[in-house]
C-alpha cells in the first residue's frame, strides 16, 4: 500500500513535468512533435530519410510545431542537426546531463532515464517512430495509449515496422494522413524524396488540427464556458447606405440585452468588426480575436490572440463560435462563414446587405435558409430592404438571443 501511494504521487510528478515543459517550449497552441528512434542507423537509407524529414519540416512547419528529441546519438541527433536553425528544436534529458548536439536547447526533466522516458512519452501530440528497439516501442505505446498521433516510418524496420510489441494500431493509417501518404511510409522501394515529403506532409496535417487547441485555450479565456460566443463577420468598409446603422443598432440591443449570456468576438478588422465593437454596451463583453503579436487598436473589448498569421486566426474563428452574425463581405467573409456552417454552427446573414451575406462567393446556400431558431417573421426581416432599421436590428438581435 504505501509503495503504491509513493508511486501514485510520483506519478503525478510527471504530469507537472509535462505542463512545465510545454510552458517553456511557449506558443501553448504549437503542435509538439517528438522524435523516436536507435542510436545506430540500421537500414542503408534510414540516415537519408531522418535528414530530408527534419528538413522538410524545419522550412515548413514553422511556428505550428516544436520538436522534441531524447538527446540521444543516432536518430534523435540527425534529426536536430539537420532542422532548419536548430530554433523550434528542443532536446529533452534527465536532470543534469546535456546532449551535446550543437543544434537545438536542450531541457531537462526526470531524474534518471527512465523517468525522462516517462514524461517524453505524455509530452508530444505527435511521435515520429524511426527503425529503434524496446524503448522505441515503449514511448510509442505510451503515446498511442493516451491518443497521441504516431507516424511510424514503416519502411525502416524495427519497432517501426511493428518488432518489439510496438502497437499494432499505431501501423494504421490515421485520419489525417492519406491513403498514398501512408503507403509511402510503407513502401522500401520508394525514393527517399517521397517518403520523406509524405510524412513531413502528414505532420503537417496534425500540426494543423491543432487549431483545437486554440479555440479550447480561447473558450477557456473567454470564462463562462456555457455562454453562446457570437462571431462577427463582414466587409472593412461599408457598402450599402444603412448597413452601417444597422450593425450599430444590433450591437447596441444585443449588448443591452444579453448580458452574461453571451461572449462577442470580433476579427479586429476595421469596418464591421470595429463598429460592433465600439456599440456593443460598455465592451466587456467584447473581444478581438487578432494574429500573435498584432492589436485591434479598437478602444472597446478585449484583445486576445491566437494564429501566427491571418490565415491560422481566420481557421480559428472559424472554430471558435456557438453562432455567426454576417454583415455584406467578400471572400473571407464567406470563407469563415463556411468554416462555422460546416461544423453546424448557426449563422445569421443579414441578407439585405448583400454581398457575401446575400450569397455571393459561394456563400453556403443552406446558410440563407430560416433556422428552427428564427420564426418567419424576423428571418423576412434579415432580408427586407425596404424594412427599416431597428426592425431588422430588432428581428436579428431576437435571433441570436
Amino acid at each position: 500500500a504505501a509503495a503504491a501511494i509513493v508511486q501514485g504521487r510520483a506519478g503525478t510528478d510527471t504530469t507537472k513535468a509535462v505542463q512545465r515543459l510545454r510552458s517553456e517550449l511557449g506558443q501553448e497552441d504549437a503542435c509538439i512533435v517528438c522524435i523516436l528512434g536507435g542510436q545506430k542507423f540500421q537500414g542503408d537509407d534510414s540516415e537519408a530519410l531522418v535528414k530530408a524529414i527534419a528538413s522538410k519540416l524545419g522550412a515548413a512547419a514553422g511556428s505550428k510545431a516544436k520538436f522534441v528529441t531524447g538527446g540521444m546519438p543516432g536518430v534523435q541527433e540527425t534529426f536536430a542537426k539537420h532542422c532548419g536553425d536548430g530554433s523550434s528544436v528542443w532536446n529533452l534529458l534527465p536532470v543534469g546531463q546535456s546532449s551535446g548536439f550543437d543544434r537545438g536547447t536542450d531541457i531537462n526533466a526526470g531524474a534518471d532515464l527512465e523517468e525522462r522516458k516517462a514524461i517524453f512519452g505524455l509530452l508530444g501530440d505527435v511521435y515520429i517512430t524511426v527503425e529503434g528497439g524496446k524503448g522505441v516501442s515503449q514511448e510509442a505505446t505510451a503515446a498511442h495509449a493516451r491518443k497521441a498521433a504516431v507516424v511510424p516510418l514503416i519502411r525502416t524496420g524495427g519497432a517501426s515496422e511493428g518488432m518489439f510489441d510496438f502497437p499494432a494500431d499505431a501501423l494504421q493509417k490515421p485520419s489525417f494522413a492519406t491513403e498514398e501518404q501512408w503507403s509511402l511510409l510503407k513502401d522500401k522501394n520508394a525514393s527517399v524524396e517521397a517518403s520523406a515529403a509524405a510524412a513531413a506532409a502528414i505532420v503537417q496535417g496534425r500540426a494543423g488540427t491543432d487549431t483545437t487547441k486554440a479555440v479550447q485555450r480561447l473558450r477557456s479565456e473567454l470564462g463562462q464556458e456555457d455562454a453562446c460566443i457570437v462571431c462577427i463577420l463582414g466587409g472593412q468598409k461599408f457598402q450599402g447606405d444603412d448597413s452601417e446603422a444597422l450593425v450599430k443598432a444590433i450591437a447596441s440591443k444585443l449588448g443591452a440585452a444579453a448580458g452574461s449570456k453571451a461572449k462577442f468576438v470580433t476579427g479586429g478588422m476595421p469596418g464591421v468588426q470595429e463598429t460592433f465593437a465600439k456599440h456593443c454596451g460598455d465592451g466587456s463583453s467584447v473581444w478581438n480575436l487578432l494574429p500573435v503579436g498584432q492589436s485591434s487598436g479598437f478602444d472597446r473589448g478585449t484583445d486576445i490572440n491566437a494564429g501566427a498569421d491571418l490565415e491560422e486566426r481566420k481557421a480559428i474563428f472559424g472554430l471558435l463560435g456557438d453562432v455567426y452574425i454576417t454583415v455584406e463581405g467578400g471572400k473571407g467573409v464567406s470563407q469563415e462563414a463556411t468554416a462555422a456552417h460546416a461544423r453546424k454552427a448557426a449563422v445569421v446573414p443579414l441578407i439585405r446587405t448583400g454581398g457575401a451575406s446575400e450569397g455571393m462567393f459561394d456563400f453556403p446556400a443552406d446558410a440563407l435558409q430560416k433556422p428552427s431558431f428564427a420564426t418567419e417573421e424576423q428571418w423576412s426581416l434579415l432580408k427586407d430592404k425596404n424594412a427599416s432599421v431597428e426592425a431588422s436590428a430588432a428581428a436579428a438581435a431576437a435571433i441570436v438571443q
